[in-house]
């Protein structure tokens, strides 16, 4: 996969680092969506959202396939892949951001429902640019490696996001276990939706 071109909507880099910012005490992690119709027409892995999971237990597999049920049904209907997953380390330290043995199983699940998958580390002390994503694929040998290819972003994307934390919109942000906690704070975070729209 080398060679497939990746863009990532303001959406997707937004939430993935509110969620981070969000929880800078520990690690989070979530699910990149991307839209089938770029992928079926031009082959471009374009990540239009991003859906928060967990900051307590990323372990915890039970919450995690539960959530992945939810959140496969909603693509279903929305004509999108869960095709990546993001994972930010707990602790905020140079040289922290490659993927451990429970993160590649993760995206390895991933891989399996949707090929063309990547996984994605976020650096947090480069919070917040896109610098803080690095991108991996599972290379032949089946371990996930850093990405060669180059990754775009939205136009904007760094600005919006910059006045997001500004504003502390990062508080306001719902993952799946504020969702569990809370069954009226909905994942899918409408309302931050509505404020990046309006950007």
């Amino acid at each position: 996969m080398a060679s497939r071109t990746i863009e990532v909507s303001c959406k997707a880099l937004t939430k993935i680092q509110l969620h981070a910012a969000k929880y800078p005490h520990c690690g989070v992690n979530g699910v990149l969506l991307a839209c089938k119709h770029s992928f079926a027409e031009s082959k471009i892995l374009n990540f239009v959202d991003a859906v928060p999971l967990f900051h307590q237990a990323l372990q915890l597999t039970p919450m995690l396939e539960i959530a992945l049920m939810n959140i496969d049904s909603y693509c279903s209907s929305h004509g999108l892949y869960i095709a990546g997953y993001y994972q930010a380390p707990k602790y905020l330290k140079k040289n922290n951001d490659s993927p451990g043995i429970f993160t590649c199983r993760i995206a390895d699940k991933v891989k399996e429902n949707f090929g063309e998958s990547v996984l994605v580390m976020i650096d947090n002390l480069e919070i917040p640019n896109n610098k803080s994503l690095k991108f991996y694929e599972r290379a032949s040998d089946a371990k996930w490696k850093p990405r060669q290819s180059s990754v775009s972003f939205e136009d904007g994307s760094e600005d919006a996001l910059q006045d997001f934390l500004d504003r502390n919109v990062h508080k306001d942000l719902v993952d799946f276990d504020n969702h569990l906690d809370d069954i009226s704070l909905h994942w899918l975070n409408n309302d931050i939706n509505q404020l990046i729209v309006m950007k």
